[in-house]
C-alpha cells in the first residue's frame, strides 16, 4: 500500500476514534479529558496506533480504563470507517505536550 493511502486511512481513523471517544465513550465511562492527538495505521491495515493525551492527575488509571474499551472502540470504528479489515487498536500516550512544557520551563529558567 502506498504512503498516501496509509496517511489517508490514518487521518480517517484519527477522526473516527476521536469522535467515538468524545461522544460515545466519555458519556458512559469515567476516562477524564482525553484527546486523540494522532493515529498511524500500518501498511497492511492490521494495526492502528492511536496516540492520546490525558489531562488528569491519574493518567495511568484513566489510560487503563480507555485501554479496556478498545474492543468497543474497534467495533464502533468498523461502523464508522469502511475498510477491508478493521485494524487492532493500540493506544499510546502522547507525551509531546509534557515535553513541550518541560522545554519551555528550561528555556524560561535559562533566560533568568
Amino acid at each position: 500500500m502506498n504512503e498516501k493511502r496509509t496517511d489517508r486511512y490514518s487521518s480517517l481513523v484519527q477522526r473516527a476514534v476521536s469522535d467515538i471517544v468524545q461522544f460515545k465513550v466519555k458519556a458512559n465511562h469515567d476516562i477524564g479529558f482525553v484527546t486523540v492527538t494522532n493515529a498511524r495505521v500500518t501498511n497492511d491495515l492490521s494495526y492502528a496506533y492511536i496516540y492520546v493525551s490525558i489531562l488528569n492527575d491519574d493518567n495511568h488509571e484513566k489510560f487503563a480504563a480507555l485501554d479496556k474499551l478498545k474492543g468497543y472502540i474497534r467495533t464502533e470504528l468498523a461502523h464508522e470507517v469502511k475498510m477491508r479489515k478493521t485494524p487492532q487498536i493500540v493506544f499510546k500516550i502522547d507525551d509531546s505536550i509534557d515535553n513541550y512544557l518541560s522545554i519551555d520551563k528550561l528555556l524560561k529558567e535559562s533566560k533568568k
